[in-house]
């Protein structure tokens, strides 16, 4: 990268905390005549004037005025135009130096939290299925092994729901009302798993599982409400409205001696529940 001389740029007290703490990566300064004299490099090529951007490696940035004023060196990426908004972008990097911040002597505590945080949203994220919004297969299985290790491990009970001919919804309705068929079906599970102390996870295709943490006869009568209320909706298709509903197969740590059998029990209650006619609570 060419280096030429350091540039200053002066910013309001909460631009420079937002630079502080990275929240802002893109510093956008107004096309005047200092910055389009100072950026812009004029050449002739055949015969036409054309202009470059100059490039630097780094920048100041202050905040106030006087000796006294926060200011922090940072590093510049790149410095770009942006035709749309009339503007030159500074791209900032690392913060080489800084001095005069009332956050020198809290900064690193205050980015590391905020680096935290970030951090705990990505892997949110990653446990998210990217349809429907709730947790995972992935997040499943690290929850499944914490919670057999629990004290209340007694009480946990795996709740396959897996949707009725949803192959057809596809077929018939095209899949985006499939998708908005996981979509509303993932709704009223979460819903449920809020009444019965549990997650709810997406297994994989139309197959949900609730992990909770409750006797079988609070279960049951919370099962059937919901059993109930995803049969009682319709989804809105031109063609033709489009009813839902699941079957559920239950089964329970207690019964069980490993967490693998638990959900292999869960799961084969479900075809029990679809070989019975469909729309059926099946316990293992």
């Amino acid at each position: 990268m060419i280096i030429f001389h350091m540039y200053k740029i002066s910013v309001s007290k909460e631009l420079f905390k937002d630079i502080q703490l990275k929240k802002l990566k893109v510093l956008e300064k107004s096309t005047s005549s200092y910055w389009k004299r100072e950026l812009l490099e004029p050449k002739i090529v055949n015969d036409k004037i054309k202009y470059s951007i100059k490039q630097i490696d780094k920048i100041k940035i202050t905040n106030g005025l006087g000796e006294e004023k926060p200011q922090m060196i940072i590093e510049c990426e790149k410095i770009d135009y942006s035709f749309k908004k009339d503007l030159f972008e500074f791209y900032l990097g690392r913060i080489i130096e800084q001095k005069n911040s009332d956050l020198d002597e809290n900064y690193k505590d205050t980015l590391i939290q905020e680096l935290l945080r970030e951090r705990a949203l990505l892997e949110d994220n990653m446990n998210r299925d990217h349809l429907t919004g709730v947790y995972n297969r992935r997040k499943m299985e690290n929850d499944l092994s914490m919670f057999i290790n629990q004290n209340n491990k007694d009480l946990l009970t795996a709740i396959f729901i897996d949707a009725d001919r949803f192959k057809s919804i596809n077929d018939n309705f095209g899949h985006d009302t499939g998708d908005k068929a996981l979509t509303y079906l993932a709704k009223k599970i979460e819903k449920y798993a809020g009444f019965l102390n549990g997650e709810v996870y997406r297994y994989g295709g139309e197959e949900f599982l609730i992990l909770c943490f409750l006797p079988r006869y609070e279960i049951e009568s919370k099962l059937n409400e919901m059993k109930e209320e995803i049969k009682a909706h319709k989804i809105y298709h031109p063609k033709q409205d489009v009813s839902l509903t699941v079957s559920i197969g239950v089964s329970f740590f207690s019964d069980c001696k490993t967490k693998d059998e638990m959900l292999k029990r869960a799961d084969k209650a479900v075809y029990q529940a679809k070989e019975q006619g469909r729309d059926t609570i099946i316990y293992s």
